[in-house]
């Protein structure tokens, strides 16, 4: 009696096995599924050895549960943990699979795989396993190979068979990326040989079970997927310099599992399939061994619990005593969105892409019949076509609405108003939507910088008001801050937090608080850029050492890219309140008067070419800051990088403690989360509070000690020194995330 599968024979003899891993949402590869798979073709051959053989073995899965997601993580972080002390274990847990993998293409009767939903990872490589594969056309059915966001390679055959069945350059590409494709895209890469519907999905197996025993397709697949696939020296040369050159300009350098893939892929291709399995276990466990997919696993366990999270658990329950916390969250089938600036339209987007009803109120006419088509080209942009798609825009455009008055929103279930940054604007535009909109709507606010608390003071129901901060670029950036005020209430939170989810956004909660988190938690970053200007370090350095470090761009390329005079006025939001450690330094204001804005004036601390590309650091604004300069700690300007990313970083650490202490959020990994989806912290490091935890506690502390005489911003905080005396961590056994997140 199997528990995660069922056989079938159906009467033209064809022998479907059909997956449905209990305890899990969507089907993963746990052992007891690789077992009993192996089992299930134990019973087929005895059958066969019968006198009963099969016309073909079919693999597939219910579609609500997906073909398979991958491996199932509790055993993955098993055989990682293992890694370090027992590089065998690993390198026989990777040829163990692939050998029941390859089962299915060295039995006299062809198999089949029909992919309806996700199929990623060893799911994928046991699809292609069977030496053919249908990909049901829907939504829901993509194709990826995303081991490389894990600091992994494919280990169960991927990097063998996908070479010889699509070629090297395309595999490189393909898994390298780490990104799926759709059913359609499949089938122009030549990973599934046919696409149907769902309901025919039995014809089409015949189908190309007699086109494939016509053409003689399985024995010649099978043949070529044993032998080596060399490419010529030239278009190896070829392929290996512009894949580097591609991954290093994507990963700059920090992940090795892409180049790792490269190298597999190259080395495998001029090898027999069984001495290229060998090569892709040996890279498998070299990578295994490194503390990048330790790292990337916990980042995805945090993803995976933030999709399942409702804003209220972890012990952070409204004040109301609503039983909103019991009840499912309202599904908002009309949102509005006041303001069509920049953020406003970006988020009206963003609405469309979810195809959720959307309508836009701005006063002015102009600012709506100059964004509304910029609404839609935004929402029917095509990633992989990199252009905006007309017939979906077109489709789109009956989801949005424009209108000049705020009446128009009356049907509104949640509005999230975006107009511009001063408190009393907000404030008149929030009173008069609370007398168009329904009792029960919930308001919204995107602001960076404003207390939910302060605007809500004139409403007349601030329990149904919250933040709803975007980040910019609406289309790009994840996260988005649900602002938890003193009065909002379960119910608000619970559907704002759906809502965003709905966006494809990540959500996190966050308590009322000045720069709430994710600003807070920045600006002791950008703060320590402008201190080592004034030390005498160049901008060039400081940039290299927080790109080395894994950041996405310099402290003072961000500076220049966020807008100087934003950064000052959010920069006097959180001086006001934590001056003792972020005092206002004479830099920002003098750039800000002398016009210096960054790339929105066409200069700030670097230059700019009329495309926006960055030239070189500006002379003039190195003068203006040298006229600021101060005496350097330790007499010299840090020349190390290393030792200036310790400067930059530390900080943001020292914050993000004590917003814990606060109960700012509700544990680390709301931290991480953050700082991941919402600044670009490296995500190979685990997060900003995972990678104080893998130096630890007493390390944090050890390099803190020298910067002491910089003064409160650099003081460590209790906590840390509490776990250092107990070697603790942010992440303590109560707040770890689990594996079966």
């Amino acid at each position: 009696m199997f528990k995660t599968l069922t056989r079938c024979r159906s009467d033209d003899a064809i022998e479907w096995i059909r997956f449905r891993v209990p305890g899990h949402r969507l089907n993963v590869l746990t052992p007891d599924t690789v077992a009993e798979l192996a089992a299930a073709l134990d019973e087929i051959d005895r059958e066969a050895d019968a006198g009963k053989p099969p016309a073909a073995v079919v693999l597939t899965a219910d579609h609500d549960c997906g073909f398979f997601a991958g491996a199932d993580l509790s055993r993955l972080a098993e055989l990682l943990s293992a890694a370090a002390s027992d590089t065998a274990k690993l390198v026989a847990a990777t040829t163990a699979g692939r050998a029941t993998f390859s089962r299915l293409g060295s039995q006299p009767w062809p198999s089949l795989a029909v992919i309806d939903g996700v199929c990623l990872g060893g799911g994928l490589e046991l699809a292609l396993a069977c030496d053919l594969r249908i990909a049901v056309e829907s939504p829901q059915t993509s194709l990826g190979a995303p081991e490389v966001k894990l600091g992994l390679i494919p280990g169960w055959g991927g990097t063998v068979r996908l070479p010889r069945l699509i070629g090297p350059g395309p595999t490189v590409e393909f898994a390298a990326s780490g990104e799926s494709v759709s059913a359609e895209k499949a089938l122009r890469l030549g990973l599934v040989d046919a696409c149907t519907a769902r309901e025919q999905a039995a014809a089409a197996v015949a189908a190309l079970l007699a086109q494939a025993g016509e053409q003689g397709l399985v024995d010649a697949r099978r043949s070529q997927q044993q032998q080596p696939a060399p490419l010529e020296a030239d278009e190896r040369s070829f392929l290996e310099a512009t894949a580097s050159a591609l991954i290093l300009s994507r990963t700059g350098g920090h992940m090795p599992a892409p180049m790792a893939v490269l190298q597999t892929v190259l080395a495998g291709s001029e090898l027999t399939a069984a001495e290229a399995e060998a090569l892709e276990s040996e890279a498998f466990a070299e990578l295994a061994r490194g503390p990048q997919p330790q790292a990337l696993l916990h980042v995805f366990r945090l993803a995976e619990r933030n999709k399942h999270d409702t804003g209220l658990d972890r012990g952070h329950a409204g004040e109301d005593g609503d039983q909103a916390a019991s009840e499912a969250p309202p599904l908002v089938s009309h949102a509005g969105v006041v303001g069509a600036g920049i953020m406003g339209a970006g988020i009206a987007a963003r609405h469309l892409r979810s195809k959720i009803p959307v309508t836009v109120v701005d006063a002015s006419p102009e600012a709506l019949s100059r964004q509304v088509p910029a609404i839609l080209e935004e929402a029917a942009w095509n990633r992989e076509r990199r252009l905006s798609d007309p017939s979906v825009a077109v489709s789109l455009a009956g989801l949005l609405r424009s209108s000049p008055s705020l009446a128009a929103l009356a049907s509104a279930e949640l509005v999230i108003e975006s107009v511009i940054e001063r408190l009393e604007a907000k404030r008149a535009v929030l009173c008069e939507l609370e007398k168009v909109v329904a009792a029960e709507a919930i308001l919204a606010t995107n602001t960076s910088t404003n207390p939910i608390a302060r605007l809500a003071e004139p409403l007349q129901d601030p329990s149904r008001f919250c933040g709803f901060h975007f980040f910019n670029p609406v289309k790009r950036m994840k996260l988005v801050e649900i602002v938890r005020g003193p009065q909002s209430s379960d119910r608000a939170i619970r559907t704002a937090v759906a809502h965003g989810k709905r966006l494809g956004k990540i959500p996190i909660v966050v308590r009322d608080s000045p720069g709430f988190l994710v600003n807070r938690v920045l600006m002791p970053y950008l703060h320590e850029s402008i201190e080592l200007l004034r030390e005498g370090v160049s901008m060039r350095r400081i940039d290299a050492a927080a790109r080395r470090f894994g950041m996405p761009l310099g402290p003072i390329e961000l500076y220049d890219m966020i807008g100087l005079d934003t950064a000052f006025y959010a920069g006097l939001v959180l001086h006001e309140a934590y001056g003792d450690r972020l005092e206002a330094a004479p830099v920002l204001p003098a750039m800000v008067k002398s016009g210096r804005l960054g790339c929105k004036s066409g200069g700030g601390f670097y230059t700019y070419a009329a495309n926006g590309r960055l030239l070189e650091p500006d002379p003039a604004a190195e003068k203006l800051v040298a006229t600021y300069a101060e005496e350097p700690l330790g007499g010299e300007p840090l020349r190390d990088l290393e030792a200036i990313a310790n400067r930059l970083v530390l900080p943001m650490v020292l914050e993000a403690s004590r917003a814990l202490d606060e109960a700012l959020v509700r544990d680390p990994g709301d931290i991480d989360l953050g700082v991941i989806y919402g600044l670009g912290f490296p995500a190979f490091r685990g997060g900003l509070l995972a990678w104080a935890d893998s130096l630890g506690a007493a390390e944090v502390l050890r390099r803190l000690e020298p910067l002491a005489p910089l003064g409160p911003r650099m003081h460590p905080t209790g906590r840390l020194e509490s776990m250092a005396r107990t070697t603790a961590g942010f992440y303590s056994p109560t707040t770890a995330v689990p594996a079966s997140a």
